[in-house]
């Protein structure tokens, strides 16, 4: 009897667990990827490539960028400059984003721990890829620090627009 009861609780918590892992996956995601830099001195010379393999040129899309910071970053924003490599091989033009990752009055914004912060900015919407394949994405930190301090990770993140 024991032995029968811990098995239906066995099924019951493996069926529910695949019931969540199935609810959980997003079926809009295309691509997320964060990459590490150096905390203590990102270089402005160094940049981050995010490779996208886009097959669906009839879709929408959002695109938008992560950035995990600690609480010694020593502003409240930050800005990015992003070109993107279309399939073909020919370079779209240079885009400057910034990000606001602490509000006026100095908390900061995201979510984490109390010196961890993880944020996304939507930087565009309703985007179309005109041409199938690989795009690549080149980010890099665009501040007036030569070698900027707390930024921790940063990535790219892409999915359909509803």
């Amino acid at each position: 009897m024991k032995l029968m009861f811990t098995m239906k609780l066995r099924t019951a918590l493996l069926t529910g667990l695949t019931v969540i892992l199935f609810a959980a996956c997003d079926g809009q995601v295309v691509y997320d990827e964060n990459k590490k830099v150096d905390s203590e001195k990102w270089d402005m010379n160094d940049k981050l490539f995010y490779e996208v393999d886009i097959r669906d040129t009839a879709a929408r899309y959002k695109v938008a960028v992560n950035v995990r910071n600690s609480t010694d970053y020593p502003y409240s924003n930050v800005y990015f400059f992003m070109n993107t490599i279309l399939p073909d091989g020919s370079l779209t033009r240079r885009d400057t984003i910034e990000c606001y990752l602490a509000y006026p009055d100095g908390t900061w914004k995201g979510k984490g721990s109390s010196n961890i912060k993880d944020n996304r900015f939507w930087i565009a919407k309703n985007v179309r890829f005109e041409q199938k394949g690989r795009y690549v994405f080149e980010l890099y930190q665009a501040t007036s620090d030569t070698l900027l301090k707390g930024i921790m990770d940063v990535g790219l993140h892409i999915e359909y627009q509803n």
